[in-house]
């Protein structure tokens, strides 16, 4: 990948995180009559790499820098399979998911199932794997559910298609409003392998069929 496509994949990676069509942590899931609608995060302009001017600090003490592998590298670990996170009782396969035609992130087909972002980053690889879910549906708690109960040093883990562990550990739980969401601190490049875990959360707004935050995880690969 070229220098130009990967600022191009950096700007529709920005509205990612607000792609989810998923509930929140303080949803009411009994009432809900349909699944959860989301808008955009604001996006920088192609090639500048800025984030909204919101004030919203980077992720603490996660690997955020200008420093990056060689995009052009073949990835060095196999796509992943499967999603474990035993402390909120998280077992998941994985779909792959692409952008769709308005560039945000599509999401999920299943309530139960996360999907990775299969163009980006894969988990284990220089720079920010993207793991997306489903806070809730029609029926009730959906994939990432408990997400919002992850606590810094918790593990996740990654299983690839050829058998390998990947272990990761927490460094972060936030939350962001979508209107100010940290672009370039979630989804910018790193020089070490990081696993970005991404929800919807906050209140439900009805009008607009759409949670008001997201809620990001950062894990380092340990």
């Amino acid at each position: 990948m070229n220098a130009a496509r990967l600022r191009i994949t950096l700007a529709s990676l920005a509205v990612a995180a607000c792609a989810v069509a998923c509930g929140a942590a303080k949803a009411r899931p009994a009432e809900h009559t349909a699944p959860a609608s989301s808008s955009p995060a604001p996006v920088p302009a192609p090639g500048t790499g800025a984030a909204p001017s919101s004030g919203i600090p980077a992720i603490p003490d996660g690997p955020t820098g200008p420093a990056h592998a060689d995009p052009s590298a073949p990835p060095v670990v196999a796509s992943p399979a499967r999603l474990v996170v035993p402390a909120i009782g998280v077992d998941t396969g994985l779909e792959s998911v692409g952008l769709l035609a308005d560039g945000t992130l599509e999401p999920p087909h299943e309530w139960g199932v996360a999907g990775w972002y299969a163009d980006g980053v894969r988990p284990g690889d220089p720079g920010p794997a993207v793991i997306e879910g489903h806070v809730d549906s029609r029926s009730g708690p959906a994939v990432f559910y408990r997400l919002r109960d992850l606590r810094v040093g918790a593990t996740v883990i990654v299983h690839t298609r050829d058998g390998k562990t990947l272990r990761f550990v927490v460094d972060s739980v936030r939350s962001y409003p979508k209107t100010h969401f940290p672009t370039a601190a979630v989804y910018g490049p790193t020089p070490l392998p990081v696993l970005r875990l991404v929800t919807c959360t906050g209140e439900f707004d009805w009008a607009a069929r759409s949670y008001l935050d997201n809620l990001v995880v950062s894990a380092r690969l340990v």
